[in-house]
């Protein structure tokens, strides 16, 4: 059984798109990870410019993923360019803990899960209104956030998967910018594959602090719950917002 000591290789996959402060301080936060001998880290660069080569290309072998501006064609791109039997989809703007791949296999993970769920947790130094708000209301959290608590779905912040389950599948769902996460795992859970939970295994999620960037997310979660809905009619997540204020914080 692979452990924490003799794991296997994890080719960890980052979507990006942003400027060359926000590349850089992806660099920064994406060193923490401590890697072995067949782990790769993937950048897919989802700007036009190739912004993230310029700042990256030294760390991580950066692919480009202009198709269209989103998220998922990015990380289907990263996959695409990936050698390792799991990929570890994390988010530009969050920070690992130094020994997360091994916190994954810390304990066997069983032949029937598809994808294991780490966690996310808002970065405790931002202290602006909108992200106090953000860790107050769980947004994230795996279990009880935007992504609800049914078990089935998780956020792709933050989320292993197996291989073959991911080319069994497809892949994520593309042309769209929100709810491919909560999609995928669904189809995955309808094909007999589970998700398990590693809490240990931990990322820090910056959020955003501008108001009219706030909204914009908000508003494409909305618009994600919404075709979701359609595609697998009920299953939409439960909004974190409506925790009552003073909510445990992540």
């Amino acid at each position: 059984m692979p452990t924490a000591a003799s794991r296997p290789a994890v080719s960890v996959v980052v979507p990006f798109r942003g400027d060359r402060d926000y590349a850089a301080r992806t660099r920064e936060s994406l060193a923490r990870l401590e890697r072995r001998p067949g782990d790769e880290l993937i950048v897919a660069d989802n700007t036009e410019a190739g912004v993230a080569a310029a700042e990256l290309s030294r760390l991580a072998t950066v692919v480009p993923a202009v198709g269209e501006r989103s998220s998922y064609h990015a990380r289907n791109a990263g996959a695409a360019a990936a050698q390792a039997q799991w990929l570890l989809f994390i988010d530009a703007d969050c920070v690992p803990v130094g020994d997360l791949l091994d916190r994954y296999f810390g304990a066997p993970i069983d032949a029937r899960c598809g994808a294991v769920a780490g966690a996310i947790r808002g970065v405790s130094e931002q202290g602006g209104l909108l992200a106090r708000y953000a860790r107050d209301r769980n947004f994230l959290d795996q279990a009880e956030g935007l992504h609800g608590s049914s078990g089935v779905a998780a956020a792709t912040g933050n989320l292993l998967v197996r291989r073959a389950t991911f080319g069994a599948l497809g892949g994520f769902q593309e042309g769209i910018r929100s709810a491919g996460d909560v999609d995928f795992c669904w189809r995955m859970h309808r094909a007999g594959w589970r998700l398990a939970q590693r809490p240990k295994a931990l990322v820090e999620h910056h959020h955003r602090e501008d108001l009219a960037s706030f909204l914009a997310m908000i508003a494409r979660y909305g618009a994600g719950a919404r075709w979701l809905n359609e595609r697998h009619p009920g299953v939409a997540p439960r909004r974190a917002a409506r925790r009552p204020a003073g909510a445990r914080a992540i």
